[in-house]
């Protein structure tokens, strides 16, 4: 990826925790021309003192801090924020210290010295990942799980057969919106042999599944199924 394919990223944001001043504003520097809004920290104490607490974007946390180290930073954001992509900075290269890092819930490491156009493509990609999150997440704190058929809700996994998640992902991407049962029918494969009387049969399930989460497919009578609160 080239600077000027990561200009067209959307305000997207990163967040740098790296004491050495160089690399910090090295940093920064270019990922604004990349058109990323960026917050840098020079210290733990720092990041703690000024980041937004509903920060989310992508952290750079360099291992080697003043005071506190970065490893612990890692653990630390990790416990709150379960989804924002953490890279670890460090000249440390060893295997040892690379799982250390990952273990402590960073999602890949960066050995220096780096390239500033092969960390951009990094972060391009991670941020593509944590957008793809955000928009499986809504203001109830519902986030999809397609990989398991299931989602969470209020702390709580729920999980559905294949059939119903793909039923219960196309009403709750669709905010509310009526669904008839044709268009849920061409949410499947032809060979399924998906009929009106299967998806009933499959939302009658999927209803007593998701009750106990204060969610409800209601019947639109003449128009097909929404889900709402």
């Amino acid at each position: 990826m080239t600077l000027d394919q990561a200009k067209e990223q959307d305000n997207s944001r990163v967040c740098i925790i790296e004491d050495e001043p160089e690399i910090n504003e090295a940093l920064k520097s270019y990922l604004e021309d990349a058109n990323y809004r960026v917050e840098s920290y020079f210290s733990a104490e720092q990041f703690y003192e000024s980041i937004d607490p509903g920060f989310r974007g992508v952290f750079l946390v360099d291992w080697n801090l003043p005071g506190e180290p970065g490893i612990n930073i890692v653990s630390k954001i990790r416990e709150k924020d379960k989804f924002s992509p953490i890279f670890m900075i460090s000249a440390y290269s060893q295997n040892e210290d690379i799982l250390m890092g990952l273990r402590a819930g960073a999602d890949d490491y960066i050995a220096k010295p780096f390239s500033l156009e092969q960390l951009l493509a990094k972060v391009a990609n991670a941020n593509r990942k944590l957008e793809h999150i955000q928009t499986n997440v809504n203001d109830e704190g519902l986030r999809l799980l397609p990989e398991a058929s299931s989602f969470i809700k209020d702390g709580k996994t729920i999980p559905l057969t294949r059939r119903e998640f793909i039923i219960f992902e196309k009403l709750f991407t669709h905010q509310g919106a009526p669904i008839t049962r044709d268009e849920l029918i061409l949410c499947f494969d032809k060979d399924e042999k998906m009929t009106v009387r299967n998806v009933d049969v499959h939302v009658f399930s999927l209803r007593k599944k998701i009750k106990n989460v204060d969610l409800v497919v209601e019947t639109v009578w003449g128009k097909g199924y929404k889900l709402a609160a």
